[in-house]
């Protein structure tokens, strides 16, 4: 609570400036009415706000930002049997940003991303360009976390370091150091890299090094050739280690390996490691753009598979785009044995958006007793005016591990903005003829 009373007092600052001083308020409100049922057949109807406010000066040198989100559940509750009702800030903070170096602040809550930092926290982050080409920026404070423990004796900071020539190349180092409890609870190194020889070559990288157990977690790299003439070229290599990289972070305190997912029959294997290998060849013939691909996926544990397929887009600017894809999964476990077909269609019609997206997944082998599992979508949305718009969207699926699965989801989207107008200079006052 004591966050929001200072912020508070911040946006009185802001709206409540000098005589010289305008301020412009806008912002988003979203709202969600959701229709879903649980594995245990259970009928759920969660409706969410979710806020985001803006006020600063005409030249943005300072902005506050607050966003956050409420969420009432209309029939059973939809969080393990928890409180029905239950909201949360998101971000909360005070920026400065001037027009020199690049040079910004934020006090408050905010969301960090900088190098091996993608976190969630109530603190201060800082940057500023350098000579030479060198960038610096530094962040640190409480983390924002949503699970039982407290938040006694937690501590998170870190930075990064940069240096770039113009539109060439740009090589970052960064650090992360997180407590939990005054105890050592995450150490992160990292390197990025962006390179860029000639306009129809560039290549972004990043590495990741978990100093607390002394192992590379991430790798990857992506070189992009092309466009030449209407054939351009992606290639991708990642490799990642389970234990080293599934870490708990601000962002996400639910351990990846407590989860399971499609792809899996059970919890992550945290001694699981992966190599993946890709390539992509695309052509484009003004609005139409065909595409082949292959993976290649190395597990350690699973085995390998082999992901290969080819797909047809069209895509109009006015009037929407339509595109079939082709896939194969050549794997050495039974989930990973099938074929994938999908066939989507979105167009703009006036003020109406309509889009309809159907993806069939055919298993060589029953998994659970089922070989075809896919799902359908519909959406659409409709602008009531240039600031409303409401939509619908509605979801069938099967497949192995659900027997049935609809969802429905409304929404109603406001964009509001005050523009106030800065005051006008005191009249010149006669002088005498």
């Amino acid at each position: 609570m004591r966050i929001i009373t200072r912020f508070a007092s911040a946006l009185l600052v802001l709206i409540l400036p000098a005589a010289s001083w305008a301020a412009d308020l806008s912002g988003q409100s979203r709202t969600y009415l959701q229709y879903r049922e649980a594995t245990d057949s259970t009928k759920l109807l969660p409706l969410y706000e979710y806020l985001d406010f803006r006020a600063g000066d005409k030249s943005e040198t300072f902005l506050f930002h607050f966003g956050g989100w409420y969420r009432y559940d209309l029939k059973d509750e939809s969080f393990f049997g928890k409180d029905k009702s239950t909201g949360d800030l998101q971000y909360a903070y005070l920026r400065y940003r001037s027009a020199k170096n690049n040079a910004y602040a934020n006090l408050g809550r905010f969301v960090v991303n900088q190098g091996v930092a993608a976190e969630h926290l109530d603190g201060a982050a800082a940057g500023t360009d350098l000579w030479g080409g060198f960038e610096i920026s530094a962040y640190g404070g409480i983390p924002v976390e949503t699970d039982l423990d407290s938040r006694s004796g937690d501590s998170l900071y870190g930075g990064r370091i940069s240096q770039g020539l113009g539109g060439l190349y740009r090589i970052g180092l960064s650090y992360l150091h997180e407590k939990n409890d005054s105890i050592d609870f995450r150490k992160e190194e990292g390197l990025d890299l962006w390179f860029r020889p000639i306009n129809s070559a560039e290549l972004v990288g990043s590495m990741l090094y978990n100093a607390s157990t002394s192992a590379n977690a991430l790798t990857s790299l992506y070189l992009t050739l092309g466009p030449f003439e209407n054939l351009t070229l992606r290639t991708q290599y990642m490799a990642v280690s389970y234990k080293d990289y599934f870490t708990t972070t601000t962002l996400n305190t639910l351990s990846a390996f407590l989860l399971s997912t499609p792809s899996t029959t059970g919890p992550l294997d945290p001694n699981e490691k992966l190599a993946l290998i890709g390539e992509e060849a695309s052509l484009s013939f003004g609005k139409t753009n065909i595409s082949v691909d292959y993976k290649k996926y190395d597990y350690d544990i699973a085995g390998s598979a082999d992901y290969y397929g080819a797909k047809i887009a069209y895509t109009d600017a006015q009037y929407g785009s339509s595109g079939l894809a082709l896939h194969r999964m050549d794997g050495e476990t039974k989930d990973r044995q099938y074929s994938e077909y999908r066939l989507y269609v979105s167009r703009k019609i006036q003020k109406v958006d309509l889009t309809a997206d159907a993806l069939l997944v055919k298993y060589d082998v029953e998994i659970n007793g089922v070989k075809s599992a896919y799902t359908v979508a519909l959406a659409g949305g409709y602008a009531l005016s240039p600031k409303i718009k409401v939509g619908a969207d509605i979801e069938y699926a099967k497949n192995p591990y659900y027997d049935k699965d609809v969802r429905a989801f409304l929404k109603l989207v406001f964009n509001f903005d005050f523009a106030s107008a800065a005051p006008a200079p005191p009249a010149r006052k006669k002088g005498r003829n």
